[in-house]
């Protein structure tokens, strides 16, 4: 199993674990004082998360192979174009009469 997916059940595990507790509880103050711990908790970890070392080499990561898949994109498109140029041409440069045939 890889990390992603395992990191999801994690996160689906905890609110499951979350939500039966709460259950628990009847009383509506103590059910939002835990409610509200949790977005405390979710907003620190995001933060943390994407303040990061890691996440930010990441995003650069990313970012640099943008740029290069655009790159190469741009690539392609003019051999493209620049071989179906030659393509168009091919005909006329070989029927041309060559001076050297006169």
């Amino acid at each position: 199993m890889d990390k992603a997916q395992e990191l999801l059940y994690a996160a689906v595990g905890a609110g499951d674990y979350a939500f039966e507790k709460a259950r628990k509880f009847t009383d509506r103050k103590t059910t939002q004082k835990f409610y509200k711990d949790f977005v405390k908790r979710g907003r620190a970890i995001s933060t943390r998360v994407r303040g990061s070392a890691t996440t930010k080499q990441a995003v650069a990561q990313t970012k640099a192979a943008r740029t290069q898949v655009k790159a190469a994109a741009t690539s392609v498109t003019k051999a493209i174009h620049s071989n179906a140029k030659a393509t168009k041409e091919a005909p006329k440069t070989v029927t041309k009469p060559s001076a050297q045939a006169s």
